[in-house]
């Protein structure tokens, strides 16, 4: 697959917006943080995260990357989950310094106090889009 954030310059610092099933049939969407390493798609969460049980049940999801402000661009697509509870620490350290730099501060600190309890989401991308809109948004 190709880069997922290709339209996205690498030190964007937005969250993956992540569409799951629920139990009940509902669709849902929930943001994570995230990082693309090889071609797959990692976040991390916590062991309870009511996530985790709905794509344990579900392991299918349809996720965006994209900018909230013009011009729209980024990536979509669709993916296979794993949920990968021994990587839960090591990725969220990676998120850590992906979102919040390498300069502690109050939430970095919190979140590694409580690693132990984080696991790890990978999706393997099975479809992805690219889009960028710049160039018939330009002026907005």
């Amino acid at each position: 697959m190709q880069y997922v954030e290709r339209e996205l310059s690498p030190d964007t610092k937005i969250p993956i917006r992540l569409g799951f099933i629920k139990p009940n049939g509902a669709p849902s969407i929930i943001s994570l943080w995230y990082i693309d390493m090889n071609g797959k798609i990692y976040c991390a969460t916590q062991k309870t995260a009511k996530i985790i049980h709905y794509l344990e049940n579900q392991p299918i999801c349809g996720f965006e990357i994209s900018a909230d402000q013009p011009p729209y661009k980024g990536s979509r697509g669709e993916g296979i989950v794993k949920i990968i509870p021994t990587k839960g620490p090591e990725i969220l350290n990676i998120l850590i310094k992906k979102y919040l730099g390498e300069k502690e501060s109050i939430l970095s600190k919190f979140l590694r106090v409580h690693s132990k309890n984080e696991i790890a989401i990978e999706i393997t991308p099975t479809k992805i889009f690219h889009y960028d809109y710049s160039k018939r948004m330009k002026g907005i």
